[in-house]
């Protein structure tokens, strides 16, 4: 036994040798990752870049996106690596579903599209990388400026997720604007676009007068419909509470969290039991006398009130920063413009303040949203390849760069700072010059909640309920939705009720 023990060792030792004179030691596969890790990544990175994509499939009149190759092509020449882009869905395909698969599997892109809610709650956890621990980086390619300084910080705060985990760098923004028939303002008197609610109840009221249809709006039961109410309550949620804003920023962020709006329904502060929160609905329900007769009907596919807008027979309408490219590729036979959304003032109520609450109509929920998949997604990702992932975004949000990708478009607004959209945009939500505050009123915090709200302000608004019976609705589905997500995110709310 001692013999053989002897032996075995004796075999260890000439293999090692063996191994070591031919210098054939093999690392293991932890080892390479190890080593490739520690070095500089020089390859390829795979985008699927979505909209700004350079090989999207077109649709008609839609402009083809060069500017990304572009910057892919100077980036390579810059630092050896390689931007591939991934190519396009099949349209009938659904994409969050393509992620999922790709996913489980290990193998998604290493930049992926993805709406910032959907990444925070519809994506699987463990599916994304956390990037905040990058937002404090230098930008190398704006001297060194802090990342974060040059991303809109307001929507970094909005777009984190329950945990504070930031999944999507966001670079362009969903703005909005009132899109008008000039030929008839100029036919009803109007001689100025109003910038205050009550100089555009005002000009609605002579569209009325002068026999257009003062405003075309979505009221069905549709995803536009719901979106759309949430586009009016927010403008006047924020200029309403706009004096106690940051007091409402209760964890103390940027923005106003989905934790804060809970905090705000414990409180009293968002609900019935408040004055200033009652007060928007019959405001809303005035306004309804100015929109076309079958408002309730279907939305056809959310282009509903642009096509009523595009007959000329209707004056005014809201709409997004994605609107003006379309309703010029129309080529309607009258002349029209926009004008930034009216904000509420004194004379249409005693709560107004003097905030121009504009910017609050718009979103970050538009085609410059890119994430990370980490190693459990992409097991092709490495620590040196994350690095070089984020070094390509960090070059992709340099003003200048920002700029050029956004507004080859034209649909939606840059987001990063010291971009500027292009002239038709520049009238809308404008996020250089005024600061980007939203207030929700805790209505949206989930779908359910917002579809229940929803349905029963369509009741209010035809007469059907009355402003009483919807708060009820308003109050019990707002304390539900705010007790569930206290449940479910473990949250601690003491410090801030226990006053």
């Amino acid at each position: 036994m001692k013999g053989f023990k002897k032996l075995s060792m004796l075999s260890l030792i000439i293999v090692f040798m063996i191994s070591m004179l031919s210098g054939c030691i093999v690392p293991s596969t932890s080892q390479e990752n190890e080593e490739q890790s520690e070095g500089e990544f020089k390859g390829t990175i795979k985008m699927y870049a979505g909209t700004y994509s350079p090989n999207r499939i077109l649709n008609a009149n839609q402009k083809p996106a060069t500017v990304m190759k572009k910057l892919a092509e100077e980036y390579e020449k810059e630092t050896g690596i390689k931007i591939e882009f991934i190519k396009p869905l099949p349209a009938d395909q659904d994409y969050m579903t393509w992620v999922r698969t790709k996913a489980s599997g290990g193998q998604l892109p290493d930049i992926i599209w993805s709406q910032w809610y959907d990444a925070n709650t519809a994506l699987a956890k463990g599916t994304l990388t956390d990037l905040s621990k990058y937002l404090d980086d230098p930008n190398p390619y704006v001297d060194n400026k802090p990342w974060n300084e040059l991303l809109n910080k307001q929507i970094i705060s909005d777009t984190k997720s329950a945990d504070g985990s930031t999944y999507v760098i966001n670079g362009d923004y969903v703005g909005t604007a009132t899109y008008y028939n000039v030929e008839a303002f100029e036919k009803a008197g109007i001689e100025k676009t109003p910038e205050t609610w009550s100089e555009f109840i005002e000009a609605a009221q002579k569209l009325k007068d002068a026999g257009y249809i003062p405003f075309a709006w979505n009221l069905a039961s549709t995803p536009t419909g719901t979106d759309r109410i949430t586009w009016l309550t927010r403008l006047f949620f924020t200029n309403f509470f706009a004096d106690e804003y940051d007091e409402l920023r209760f964890t103390g962020n940027e923005g106003i969290t989905n934790q804060d709006q809970v905090i705000a329904i414990k409180k009293g502060i968002f609900g019935s039991e408040n004055e200033k929160w009652m007060a928007i609905w019959p405001i809303l329900k005035d306004f309804s006398q100015y929109w076309q007769p079958d408002f309730t009907g279907g939305d056809s596919n959310g282009q509903g009130t642009m096509l009523a807008f595009l007959t000329g027979e209707v004056g005014m309408y809201f709409d997004g920063s994605w609107a003006s490219q379309q309703i010029k590729s129309a080529e309607p036979d009258f002349e029209w413009s926009s004008f930034k959304n009216p904000y509420p003032d004194k004379v249409i109520s005693e709560f107004a303040t003097d905030f121009d609450s504009s910017a609050s109509i718009g979103g970050p929920s538009a085609s410059f949203q890119y994430a990370v998949p980490t190693k459990q997604a992409n097991n092709s990702l490495t620590p040196a390849k994350e690095k070089a992932i984020v070094d390509w975004l960090m070059y992709l949000t340099t003003p200048e760069h920002n700029e050029e990708i956004v507004n080859e478009l034209g649909e939606n607004v840059p987001t990063v700072a010291g971009a500027e959209p292009i002239e038709e945009l520049k009238a809308l939500s404008d996020l250089t010059n005024q600061p980007l505050q939203s207030v929700f009123g805790g209505i949206n915090l989930e779908n359910k909640e917002l579809d229940a709200i929803y349905r029963a302000f369509q009741s209010y608004i035809l007469g059907e309920t009355s402003l009483e019976e919807f708060a009820k609705v308003a109050d019990t589905e707002m304390e539900k939705t705010a007790d569930a997500l206290i449940q479910q995110n473990n949250w601690d709310l003491s410090e801030y009720l226990d006053e």
